[in-house]
Protein backbone atom coordinates (compact mmCIF):
# COMPACT_ATOMS: atom_id res chain seq x y z
CA UNK A 1 0.00 0.00 0.00
CA UNK A 2 2.77 2.41 0.92
CA UNK A 3 4.53 1.68 -2.37
CA UNK A 4 1.35 2.65 -4.25
CA UNK A 5 1.00 5.85 -2.26
CA UNK A 6 4.68 6.62 -2.79
CA UNK A 7 4.33 6.13 -6.55
CA UNK A 8 1.23 8.33 -6.62
CA UNK A 9 3.01 11.18 -4.85
CA UNK A 10 6.12 10.70 -6.97
CA UNK A 11 4.14 11.08 -10.20
CA UNK A 12 2.68 14.37 -8.98
CA UNK A 13 5.96 15.53 -7.47
CA UNK A 14 6.90 17.28 -10.73
CA UNK A 15 5.39 20.76 -11.24
CA UNK A 16 4.66 20.14 -14.95
CA UNK A 17 2.65 17.03 -14.18
CA UNK A 18 0.70 18.88 -11.50
CA UNK A 19 -0.08 21.63 -14.02
CA UNK A 20 -1.33 19.09 -16.55
CA UNK A 21 -3.71 17.51 -14.02
CA UNK A 22 -4.79 20.98 -12.87
CA UNK A 23 -5.51 22.09 -16.46
CA UNK A 24 -7.47 18.95 -17.35
CA UNK A 25 -9.41 19.12 -14.13
CA UNK A 26 -10.28 22.80 -14.63
CA UNK A 27 -11.29 22.40 -18.30
CA UNK A 28 -12.65 18.81 -18.27
CA UNK A 29 -10.48 17.96 -21.28
CA UNK A 30 -7.62 19.30 -23.35
CA UNK A 31 -5.89 18.61 -26.64
CA UNK A 32 -2.15 18.25 -27.07
CA UNK A 33 -1.89 21.70 -28.68
CA UNK A 34 -3.85 23.27 -25.81
CA UNK A 35 -1.57 21.74 -23.19
CA UNK A 36 1.58 22.65 -25.11
CA UNK A 37 0.49 26.30 -25.37
CA UNK A 38 -0.55 26.40 -21.72
CA UNK A 39 2.69 24.89 -20.41
CA UNK A 40 5.02 26.50 -22.98
CA UNK A 41 7.18 23.38 -23.29
CA UNK A 42 8.64 21.44 -26.20
CA UNK A 43 6.73 18.66 -27.94
CA UNK A 44 9.11 16.01 -26.62
CA UNK A 45 8.87 17.25 -23.04
CA UNK A 46 5.08 17.23 -23.10
CA UNK A 47 4.89 13.72 -24.59
CA UNK A 48 7.31 12.52 -21.92
CA UNK A 49 5.25 14.01 -19.07
CA UNK A 50 1.97 12.70 -20.52
CA UNK A 51 3.50 9.24 -20.73
CA UNK A 52 4.38 9.37 -17.03
CA UNK A 53 0.78 10.40 -16.26
CA UNK A 54 -0.77 7.49 -18.19
CA UNK A 55 -2.24 6.02 -14.96
CA UNK A 56 -4.13 9.26 -14.27
CA UNK A 57 -5.26 10.40 -17.72
CA UNK A 58 -6.80 8.89 -20.85
CA UNK A 59 -7.68 9.91 -24.40
CA UNK A 60 -11.02 9.83 -26.14
CA UNK A 61 -11.71 9.08 -29.82
CA UNK A 62 -10.89 12.69 -30.73
CA UNK A 63 -7.47 12.36 -29.05
CA UNK A 64 -8.49 14.73 -26.26
CA UNK A 65 -7.00 14.11 -22.82
CA UNK A 66 -9.21 13.61 -19.75
CA UNK A 67 -8.47 12.71 -16.13
CA UNK A 68 -9.70 9.24 -15.19
CA UNK A 69 -10.92 8.16 -11.75
CA UNK A 70 -7.44 8.25 -10.24
CA UNK A 71 -6.82 11.54 -12.00
CA UNK A 72 -9.95 13.11 -10.52
CA UNK A 73 -8.78 12.05 -7.08
CA UNK A 74 -5.38 13.63 -7.77
CA UNK A 75 -7.06 16.81 -9.01
CA UNK A 76 -9.12 16.99 -5.82
CA UNK A 77 -6.00 16.61 -3.68
CA UNK A 78 -4.24 19.31 -5.68
CA UNK A 79 -7.13 21.69 -5.06
CA UNK A 80 -7.00 20.99 -1.34
CA UNK A 81 -3.25 21.28 -0.91
CA UNK A 82 -0.99 21.20 -3.91
CA UNK A 83 2.09 22.04 -1.87
CA UNK A 84 1.91 18.66 -0.13
CA UNK A 85 2.89 17.01 -3.37
CA UNK A 86 5.96 19.15 -3.79
CA UNK A 87 7.21 18.67 -0.24
CA UNK A 88 5.85 15.25 0.70
CA UNK A 89 8.28 12.70 2.11
CA UNK A 90 6.83 10.27 -0.44
CA UNK A 91 8.21 12.21 -3.40
CA UNK A 92 11.26 10.38 -4.65
CA UNK A 93 13.52 12.41 -6.87
CA UNK A 94 13.55 10.06 -9.80
CA UNK A 95 16.03 12.13 -11.79
CA UNK A 96 18.83 9.81 -10.71
CA UNK A 97 22.12 9.75 -12.57
CA UNK A 98 21.35 6.25 -13.87
CA UNK A 99 17.90 7.26 -15.11
CA UNK A 100 19.26 10.40 -16.76
CA UNK A 101 22.05 8.47 -18.51
CA UNK A 102 19.57 5.82 -19.65
CA UNK A 103 17.39 8.44 -21.35
CA UNK A 104 20.45 9.61 -23.28
CA UNK A 105 21.52 6.05 -24.17
CA UNK A 106 18.15 5.19 -25.73
CA UNK A 107 18.12 8.52 -27.60
CA UNK A 108 15.12 9.93 -25.71
CA UNK A 109 16.87 13.06 -24.44
CA UNK A 110 18.61 13.82 -27.74
CA UNK A 111 15.47 13.39 -29.86
CA UNK A 112 13.30 15.25 -27.34
CA UNK A 113 15.61 18.25 -27.44
CA UNK A 114 15.77 18.23 -31.23
CA UNK A 115 11.96 18.22 -31.39
CA UNK A 116 12.04 21.38 -29.33
CA UNK A 117 14.48 23.08 -31.75
CA UNK A 118 13.07 22.58 -35.27
CA UNK A 119 15.73 24.60 -37.12
CA UNK A 120 18.58 22.70 -35.46
CA UNK A 121 16.72 19.43 -36.03
CA UNK A 122 16.35 20.04 -39.77
CA UNK A 123 20.03 20.88 -40.21
CA UNK A 124 21.00 17.85 -38.09
CA UNK A 125 18.85 15.56 -40.23
CA UNK A 126 20.42 16.92 -43.42
CA UNK A 127 23.89 16.35 -41.97
CA UNK A 128 23.09 12.80 -40.82
CA UNK A 129 21.61 11.82 -44.17
CA UNK A 130 24.50 13.38 -46.09
CA UNK A 131 27.11 11.69 -43.92
CA UNK A 132 25.31 8.35 -44.02
CA UNK A 133 25.04 8.38 -47.81
CA UNK A 134 28.68 9.49 -48.13
CA UNK A 135 30.27 7.03 -45.71
CA UNK A 136 28.29 4.04 -46.97
CA UNK A 137 29.32 4.84 -50.54
CA UNK A 138 33.00 5.02 -49.59
CA UNK A 139 32.80 1.85 -47.51
CA UNK A 140 31.21 -0.10 -50.36
CA UNK A 141 28.59 -1.63 -48.05
CA UNK A 142 24.98 -1.76 -49.24
CA UNK A 143 22.50 -0.30 -46.72
CA UNK A 144 18.99 -1.68 -46.23
CA UNK A 145 17.63 0.56 -43.47
CA UNK A 146 19.67 -0.41 -40.37
CA UNK A 147 21.24 -3.45 -42.05
CA UNK A 148 24.34 -3.67 -44.24
CA UNK A 149 25.33 -6.33 -46.74
CA UNK A 150 28.49 -6.58 -48.83
CA UNK A 151 26.78 -7.45 -52.08
CA UNK A 152 23.61 -6.73 -54.02
CA UNK A 153 22.74 -7.02 -57.71
CA UNK A 154 23.30 -3.27 -58.06
CA UNK A 155 26.35 -1.16 -58.96
CA UNK A 156 28.04 0.67 -56.03
CA UNK A 157 26.88 4.01 -57.41
CA UNK A 158 23.39 3.14 -56.12
CA UNK A 159 24.56 2.93 -52.49
CA UNK A 160 23.74 6.56 -51.52
CA UNK A 161 20.28 6.19 -53.08
CA UNK A 162 19.73 2.99 -51.10
CA UNK A 163 20.61 4.81 -47.87
CA UNK A 164 18.02 7.53 -48.51
CA UNK A 165 15.45 4.93 -49.59
CA UNK A 166 16.10 3.05 -46.34
CA UNK A 167 15.40 6.22 -44.36
CA UNK A 168 12.12 6.71 -46.24
CA UNK A 169 11.21 3.04 -45.79
CA UNK A 170 11.65 3.31 -42.02
CA UNK A 171 9.30 6.31 -41.93
CA UNK A 172 6.65 4.65 -44.11
CA UNK A 173 6.67 1.43 -42.08
CA UNK A 174 6.73 3.19 -38.69
CA UNK A 175 3.88 5.54 -39.61
CA UNK A 176 1.80 2.82 -41.22
CA UNK A 177 2.24 0.35 -38.34
CA UNK A 178 1.49 3.05 -35.75
CA UNK A 179 -1.71 3.93 -37.59
CA UNK A 180 -2.87 0.33 -38.04
CA UNK A 181 -2.04 -0.70 -34.48
CA UNK A 182 -3.04 2.43 -32.55
CA UNK A 183 -4.85 4.74 -34.97
CA UNK A 184 -2.25 7.50 -34.61
CA UNK A 185 -1.98 9.85 -37.59
CA UNK A 186 -0.06 12.74 -36.06
CA UNK A 187 3.68 13.20 -35.71
CA UNK A 188 4.67 12.42 -39.31
CA UNK A 189 6.92 15.48 -39.59
CA UNK A 190 8.49 14.89 -36.18
CA UNK A 191 9.17 11.27 -37.02
CA UNK A 192 11.04 12.36 -40.15
CA UNK A 193 13.41 14.18 -37.82
CA UNK A 194 13.65 11.56 -35.09
CA UNK A 195 14.05 8.59 -37.42
CA UNK A 196 17.11 10.21 -39.02
CA UNK A 197 18.74 10.30 -35.57
CA UNK A 198 17.96 6.60 -35.18
CA UNK A 199 20.36 5.90 -38.08
CA UNK A 200 23.34 7.25 -36.15
CA UNK A 201 24.18 3.99 -34.31
CA UNK A 202 23.90 1.88 -37.46
CA UNK A 203 26.26 4.22 -39.35
CA UNK A 204 28.98 3.06 -36.95
CA UNK A 205 29.62 -0.02 -39.09
CA UNK A 206 30.39 1.68 -42.44
CA UNK A 207 32.42 4.31 -40.54
CA UNK A 208 34.53 1.66 -38.79
CA UNK A 209 34.75 -0.33 -42.04
CA UNK A 210 36.08 2.70 -43.89
CA UNK A 211 38.55 3.67 -41.14
CA UNK A 212 39.85 0.09 -40.90
CA UNK A 213 40.29 -0.03 -44.66
CA UNK A 214 42.23 3.24 -44.65
CA UNK A 215 44.47 1.88 -41.88
CA UNK A 216 44.99 -1.29 -43.94
CA UNK A 217 43.54 -3.37 -41.12
CA UNK A 218 40.20 -4.51 -42.56
CA UNK A 219 37.49 -5.77 -40.25
CA UNK A 220 36.92 -9.48 -40.07
CA UNK A 221 33.49 -10.86 -40.91
CA UNK A 222 32.85 -11.54 -37.20
CA UNK A 223 33.86 -8.02 -36.17
CA UNK A 224 31.61 -6.51 -38.83
CA UNK A 225 28.67 -8.65 -37.75
CA UNK A 226 29.13 -7.72 -34.09
CA UNK A 227 29.28 -4.01 -34.93
CA UNK A 228 26.19 -4.30 -37.10
CA UNK A 229 24.23 -6.10 -34.37
CA UNK A 230 25.18 -3.50 -31.77
CA UNK A 231 24.29 -0.69 -34.16
CA UNK A 232 20.95 -2.32 -35.00
CA UNK A 233 20.12 -2.68 -31.31
CA UNK A 234 20.80 0.95 -30.52
CA UNK A 235 19.05 2.12 -33.69
CA UNK A 236 15.99 0.15 -32.58
CA UNK A 237 16.10 1.93 -29.20
CA UNK A 238 16.47 5.32 -30.89
CA UNK A 239 13.62 4.58 -33.30
CA UNK A 240 11.39 3.49 -30.42
CA UNK A 241 12.09 6.82 -28.68
CA UNK A 242 11.41 8.74 -31.90
CA UNK A 243 8.08 6.97 -32.44
CA UNK A 244 7.10 7.38 -28.79
CA UNK A 245 7.82 11.12 -28.79
CA UNK A 246 6.33 11.87 -32.22
CA UNK A 247 3.20 9.72 -31.88
CA UNK A 248 2.53 10.27 -28.19
CA UNK A 249 2.75 6.54 -27.46
CA UNK A 250 4.08 4.84 -24.37
CA UNK A 251 7.52 3.33 -24.94
CA UNK A 252 6.21 -0.24 -24.77
CA UNK A 253 3.67 0.56 -27.49
CA UNK A 254 6.20 2.40 -29.64
CA UNK A 255 8.47 -0.65 -29.52
CA UNK A 256 5.98 -2.58 -31.69
CA UNK A 257 6.15 -0.41 -34.87
CA UNK A 258 9.91 -0.06 -34.34
CA UNK A 259 10.29 -3.86 -34.21
CA UNK A 260 8.05 -4.35 -37.27
CA UNK A 261 10.26 -1.89 -39.15
CA UNK A 262 13.41 -3.78 -38.19
CA UNK A 263 11.98 -7.21 -39.08
CA UNK A 264 10.70 -5.90 -42.42
CA UNK A 265 14.20 -4.61 -43.15
CA UNK A 266 15.69 -8.01 -42.28
CA UNK A 267 13.21 -9.74 -44.59
CA UNK A 268 14.00 -7.31 -47.41
CA UNK A 269 17.74 -7.83 -46.93
CA UNK A 270 17.29 -11.61 -47.07
CA UNK A 271 15.24 -11.38 -50.27
CA UNK A 272 17.64 -9.00 -52.03
CA UNK A 273 20.79 -10.94 -51.14
CA UNK A 274 19.15 -14.15 -52.37
CA UNK A 275 18.61 -12.68 -55.86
Amino acid sequence: MEDEVSRFFTILGHPLRRKIIQYLGDHDYGGFTDLKAHLNVSTGTLYYQLDLLRDLIEQDEERKYHVNEKGRFAYKLLLESGEKFASSRYVKRNRTAAGYVTLWIIGWKLISRLYGMPKLAISSVALILFYGAWVTRLSGLYPIAFIYVDRLPLPPSYIPILFILGYLLVNVLANLTSYIAYGTKEGVRQLLLGSAVSFLPSITLPTAYLVAKELQAPLTSLQAQILMLIGMGYSLCFLTSAISLSKGLAAEKAAFPASVTLYASLALAFILTAL
